[in-house]
């Protein structure tokens, strides 16, 4: 047991205090559970986008990367979600909250029908589950740290409470978490950057400096890992805009305006805390030379450097950005599968309080199946960007044309969709460890030629048939 135990065991109290306390909120309404009402005002939306885009990855994993590789590794993560917050700001936000959707999946089906609906389920099913194991491997492996207690029994705790407050509150119990944990990571990691920089001067950004830790060929040259960390980057800032969790708190915004400032808002507030955790992991460089593990950079840094009460809100704050991502992600799951799956292919109607029902039970299997993942594969960094490389691959392409093309056709959706998801696995086999980046780069760009050739050759038959019936 370190230090940090009762600090982290009263946040996590505090945290399912709330959780559990927003069921009075529900009030026996599914669409309350799942979108609020659509009434949220934008400070709470803007939250809400930022608790989800920073999470163990953007914090934790941050730092680890900037100590163990460069500068470049750690801040493209921020950066990369904070481009995906402006461009669905700008693109998507405003049109899809304004079509009164309660899930990402509804939109393909009103869109495209009811199988491109199931492809997308299905895919963003998966990746999700992936998105929720990288979050409870890191809230599980921060209470193993101050606890020391096994990392399956931290699991096993961590997952249970986030499920707790999930099944009660919905996207209640999401947003009023966000705004307690997320509040609690900002004021830590910019408090700790300004700490750090007052104390300790620029000795060691020199010393990063001379350690290689800024070097710009990590963008520049293939030999220096410029493809992986560019293709890192391109997965975060577009395949980000198939995130279920992030859409779930656009439809609940009360308007699209609101919506689409909400996203600029969390996209500025994004780079701050990610440029901060950024700024400790180069000052971690020769501050905490030493590391057996790069994940434990930033917990000794908070536990030996910083002064105390900075180090717990620093640590406490990574614990509620994976626990606000791991819970934001959870509800949307459960309620895909309880809409997009249980009830599209049910013969009778399912009523509001079936539904409600139904997307609380749903997380059950939900949580169960993101924490065997992730007690199989405790690695959040590697889980988050191969989470978003599949929905990049196959569904981003068809989400843009689908909103803003009236040309798009359902056929040129699935074979978008299939083609790209099956040259991403196909491309991880194949694509030898030199050219590493390209498997998440290539893809994308067969699913965009798949859509555009089958579009355009669907318009084609279409105009065919029009002139041969005009003839008849």
């Amino acid at each position: 047991m370190t230090v940090m135990f009762w600090p982290v065991v009263i946040f996590m109290a505090i945290s399912l205090a709330i959780g559990l306390y927003t069921y009075t909120q529900v009030r026996g309404s599914s669409e309350r559970y799942t979108v609020c009402g659509k009434s949220m005002p934008f400070l709470v939306v803007g939250t809400a986008l930022l608790a989800q885009a920073v999470d163990g990855n953007a914090t934790l994993g941050n730092v680890s990367l900037v100590w163990s590789s460069n500068i470049w590794g750690g801040l493209l993560i921020p950066i990369g979600l904070a481009v995906s917050l402006v461009l669905v700001g700008k693109y998507l936000a405003a049109p899809l909250n304004e079509m009164d959707l309660m899930t990402l999946p509804e939109f393909f089906y009103r869109r495209y029908g009811k199988g491109t609906e199931l492809l997308v389920s299905i895919v963003t099913l998966v990746c999700f589950t992936v998105l929720i194991a990288g979050n409870l491997s890191a809230v599980a492996w921060i209470l193993s740290v101050v606890s020391g207690m096994s990392y399956t029994q931290a699991l096993v705790i961590g997952t249970a409470v986030i499920l707790a407050y999930t099944m009660a509150g919905g996207l209640y119990s999401a947003i009023w978490t966000d705004f307690f944990q997320i509040h609690v990571a900002l004021i830590g990691f910019v408090a700790a950057a300004v700490y750090l920089v007052v104390n300790h001067g620029t000795a060691p950004m020199t010393a990063a400096v001379d350690a290689g830790k800024l070097d710009i060929s990590a963008l520049t040259k293939i030999s220096a890992g410029a493809l992986p960390n560019w293709a890192n980057f391109l997965s975060l800032a577009v395949g980000n805009a198939m995130a279920l969790d992030f859409m779930e708190r656009v439809f609940s915004a009360k308007s699209g305006k609101t919506a689409k400032n909400a996203c600029y808002y969390a996209a500025v507030l994004t780079l701050v805390v990610g440029g901060c955790a950024t700024l400790m992991g180069i000052y971690s460089v020769s501050l905490v030379p030493k590391a057996d593990d790069a994940r434990m950079v930033l917990p000794m840094l908070a536990n030996g450097i910083l002064p105390y009460w900075v180090g717990v809100m620093v640590f406490i704050g990574v614990l509620g950005a994976s626990m606000s991502t791991a819970n934001g992600a959870m509800l949307v799951m459960s309620v895909v599968t309880a809409r997009n799956l249980f009830e599209r292919y049910r013969e009778t109607p399912v009523s509001d309080a079936q539904m409600l029902t139904l997307s609380r039970l749903m997380a059950i299997p939900t949580a169960i199946v993101a924490g065997l993942m992730a007690w199989w594969k405790p690695e959040p960094g590697i889980l988050l960007v191969i989470a978003f490389d599949i929905v990049f691959a196959g569904c981003v392409v068809p989400l843009f044309y689908g909103v803003h093309s009236k040309a798009a056709r359902a056929e040129a959706a699935v074979a978008a969709i299939v083609i790209g998801t099956s040259c991403r696995l196909i491309a991880h086999l194949v694509t030898p460890p030199e050219w590493a980046g390209l498997d998440t780069m290539i893809p994308p760009l067969m699913s965009w030629f798949a859509f555009v050739v089958v579009m355009k050759f669907g318009r084609t038959v279409e105009v065919k048939e029009a002139v041969a019936a005009h003839g008849d």
